[in-house]
């Protein structure tokens, strides 16, 4: 009885019409326009009713309707009704429409067996797999939804001479059921060479289909090679302007304690002047490392960096042997170093009892670096490419991917390895030849 119903309401067809509907309001809704959502899902309903059953009434209208007149309903109402009351692209709509009809003709393609062998099987039995292909049909549907979500609302009317070639192949394929369904004399002789006539054109657009998306990753890739390049020189130039600040601050510093002192001595205050120097400079004093390798640039980022550790409580132990002559590419240096040392200094708020290892050596002409960090191993292993964390993935993360770009650019070598408790990254930079 429910079997006879489905049936004779042509529910299968309401059901697939919804979701088509609903599929395009999900894809292009505006949370602006949600007075709107009401008057949408009446008019689509309202529609395919007076089309789909009112026509019964008409005594010219045959029961039930002609396959393509309810493939037609299907397709047009949605894209009109999508195209009145939603925002976005005209052309994602009709190339989202017309590829989810192709996909329900070859769906009806491959259940057309079962169709043909209605009244030859038992009953119980084609009614299980006419349900069955119907459910499955549903779960196919929203596969297709779930793939094209996002995409569809990208494409814009400026697509032009691709729209037609992504258009082609879905409406060639209704075109060659369509022939098949109306009964044409001699179809069925020359079929293969129609199936064949249509697939032919479609090779040479896919192909330029494929050349395009080839086209678009290789710029991608290039914008996002010139975007990683652009960020690490900006964070090269903000630790420069730093150094600029940093010393017109300690000019100044330096200049209103050698006045201070000069007036403690004149007015004979040495207790006073004893409390200030061992008080005000000395504590200064100490909060200044003694890291000195002879390049102003090195010196200021290590101990600028190793100063900021200590603030955040971390313990940091150094082994540094350098020449005073050292020469290497500052801006490569300071690039990685900075990159390692800031994910050594996030990855040290996760553990108890901190600490930071440096070693910075000579080998082989090379300026060899190790940044040793306590850290969470559990969280490695289960994060093996040490993928950023944070909820700003797009503007977070990029701190390793800087640094294997530069030390590729500069001829260097870099690796990391895992030791106990400790992650351990390794950079080798070659030294500049004077």
């Amino acid at each position: 009885m429910l079997y006879t119903l489905f049936r004779i309401t042509e529910f299968d067809g309401f059901v697939v019409f919804c979701f088509l509907f609903i599929s395009l309001y999900i894809i292009y809704r505006d949370k602006s326009q949600e007075k709107e959502t009401l008057t949408y899902f009446a008019v689509n309903i309202a529609l395919y009713l007076l089309l789909q059953y009112g026509t019964y009434a008409l005594p010219i209208s045959p029961h039930p309707h002609h396959y393509w007149y309810n493939m037609l309903i299907l397709f047009a109402i949605p894209l009109a009704t999508s195209t009145y009351f939603l925002q976005g692209y005209f052309a994602g709509k009709l190339l989202y429409s017309l590829f989810y009809v192709s996909l329900l003709q070859l769906y009806k393609i491959v259940w057309s067996p079962l169709y043909s062998a209605e009244g030859v099987i038992s009953q119980s039995k084609y009614i299980f797999l006419d349900i069955f292909s119907f459910v499955l049909l549903i779960v196919l549907l929203y596969a297709f939804f779930f793939i094209f979500r996002k995409s569809v609302p990208i494409i814009s009317n400026s697509v032009g001479r691709r729209l037609l070639l992504l258009s082609y192949f879905p409406l060639g394929l209704l075109v060659y059921y369509s022939l098949d369904l109306m009964g044409i004399p001699y179809f069925d002789v020359f079929r293969d060479a129609i199936l064949a006539l249509i697939i032919i054109p479609a090779l040479p657009m896919l192909y330029d289909l494929f050349i395009t998306t080839v086209e678009a990753y290789e710029e991608r890739r290039k914008l996002d090679n010139a975007l990683t390049e652009t960020r690490a020189q900006v964070h090269r130039y903000r630790y420069s302007l730093e150094i600029d600040e940093r010393i017109k601050k300690e000019r100044h510093e330096l200049k209103n304690n050698y006045l201070f002192i000069q007036t403690l001595l004149h007015e004979k205050k040495y207790d006073e002047l004893n409390d200030y120097i061992n008080n005000s400079i000395g504590e200064k004093l100490d909060n200044i490392s003694d890291v000195s390798t002879g390049n102003l640039m090195i010196d200021y980022i290590l101990n600028r960096k190793i100063s900021e550790a200590r603030k955040h409580h971390i313990k940091i132990y150094t082994e540094i042997a350098l020449p005073s002559d050292l020469t290497v590419n500052d801006e490569s240096f300071c690039t990685v170093f900075l990159n390692l040392f800031n994910n050594a200094m996030e990855a040290c708020e996760k553990v108890d009892f901190p600490d930071i290892h440096i070693l910075l050596k000579i080998s082989q002409n090379y300026l060899c670096c190790e940044i040793r960090n306590k850290a969470n191993i559990d969280s490695i292993i289960n994060n093996p490419d040490l993928e950023t964390t944070k909820p700003d993935s797009e503007n977070h993360g990029l701190g390793l991917k800087i640094v294997e770009e530069t030390i590729t650019k500069c001829d260097g070598i870099f690796q990391t390895s895992v030791e106990g408790n400790y992650f351990l990254a390794k950079f080798m930079i070659p030294v500049v030849k004077a």
